[in-house]
């Protein structure tokens, strides 16, 4: 079987979880035999290479930058890329060519940034069976439902102006998958996805070597936080947080990057010499010297796997009640939830967390199971297989 795998961004240029989740499945079915291909974007003339035994298209992005690194565009420029991500007749075209010369028997979409709806035309142009694999609201939203550091209730006028030509052709597929139950819903909530035959749950996972050395520092209780440092990862709301509540014994480690500018606000207004900025770390650095994982998320996180890998170090979670998150935690066995628009419930949790660290510490074992699920890596890879060669036969329930 030829599988065309196509997303925004591609090794190395990894702007989330996204990413990484489609690097270990383009290779994982690659290692089962199929043939299979990655396109995706960046900001130079075409390009043809091989990543890791994986042959990648980079095309061109027919747009006026590349959604990725660590400067923030100006507002008036984000507005006009957005506009022009509405329908891009240039990315249906740069499809199309890609599915004439490789002949895929099916194709997987993940995140569509850059190559717009004209996506789904492409394919059904083409009389290729296509999935659409939802990572994110961006389907729905141009800012995925956050807005001004809040998430947003509803769909606003504009963004059903804008996401008009989507919901049509959304229904050209013969198949969509969310990441968790959560992302999955909301769409079919707003009427996306209602004639695809074929809609499921696949939970991403990932291949962890969590073999490590514990160096907590058992004279403290040791908080921390991983991922991208940006705005609707709710590192504010952490951060904020700590401060009201540290105590002498308390210590914060901050592990991940984002855009400059906020980095350097973030380590310039909470300066302390408790909060220890790591930068991006191999996580297994992260995790060997924390007693728990914050997942404070303000906007609506398709499953967050940093959940995933703070469990499989034995780590429990204190994480957000919105989103995906909560359909990993369970109270008072691997974590506990909170409420990020609450004001000080985080705080009490994190106090709470403190009056109940020996009985924490001593779960690790009891946390790593609630991982296993997602650390079936092969399991993981058969789902996925079983689905591609059900949508290509055709036999659709």
């Amino acid at each position: 079987m030829r599988i065309l795998f196509i997303n925004v961004l591609y090794e190395p240029y990894i702007g989330g979880g996204a990413e990484i989740t489609l690097k270990n499945l383009v290779e994982g079915i690659q290692n089962l035999g199929h043939e299979v291909k990655v396109l995706s974007f960046w900001d130079k003339d075409d390009k043809e290479e091989v990543i890791d035994g994986i042959p990648v298209y980079r095309a061109k992005i027919p747009n006026i930058y590349l959604p990725y690194g660590k400067i923030r565009q100006p507002f008036l420029k984000r507005r006009l890329w957005h506009i022009l991500d509405i329908y891009n007749p240039i990315s249906k075209k740069i499809v199309l060519k890609q599915i004439r010369n490789f002949k895929p028997n099916i194709v997987s979409i993940h995140n569509t940034q850059g190559w717009s709806c004209s996506i789904w035309d492409a394919v059904s142009k083409s009389n290729v069976p296509a999935i659409q694999v939802l990572h994110d609201l961006y389907l729905l939203c141009p800012t995925n439902m956050f807005k001004n550091n809040n998430v947003c209730k509803k769909q606003c006028l504009t963004c059903r102006l804008m996401r008009l030509p989507y919901k049509s052709r959304s229904n050209k597929l013969k198949a969509v998958v969310g990441v968790s139950n959560f992302i999955l819903n909301y769409y079919l909530s707003h009427g996306y996805f209602q004639d695809v035959p074929i809609k499921k749950v696949i939970y991403n996972s990932r291949k962890l070597d969590v073999n490590i050395n514990k160096m907590i520092d058992l004279n403290y209780i040791n908080f921390g936080f991983i991922g991208t440092l940006a705005p609707n990862k709710g590192v504010e709301v952490l951060l904020k947080a700590y401060h009201k509540i540290k105590k002498p014994n308390y210590r914060l480690f901050v592990a991940g990057s984002g855009k400059k500018d906020y980095e350097e606000y973030l380590k310039s207004k909470y300066k302390d010499d408790s909060i220890i900025f790591m930068g991006r770390v191999d996580p297994k650095d992260f995790f060997k010297k924390i007693d728990v994982t914050i997942v404070p998320s303000i906007w609506y996180e398709a499953l967050g796997m940093v959940v995933v890998e703070s469990f499989a170090f034995g780590i429990p979670v204190i994480g957000s009640n919105i989103g995906g998150v909560p359909e990993m935690i369970i109270e008072g066995v691997n974590g506990m939830l909170f409420d990020p628009y609450k004001e000080g419930d985080l705080e009490e949790k994190m106090l709470k967390f403190e009056s109940e660290i020996s009985d924490w510490r001593n779960k690790s074992e009891i946390i790593k199971q609630s991982a296993q699920k997602f650390l079936d890596y092969e399991g993981w890879l058969n789902q996925w297989e079983e689905l591609y060669k059900l949508v290509v036969s055709g036999e659709i329930e």
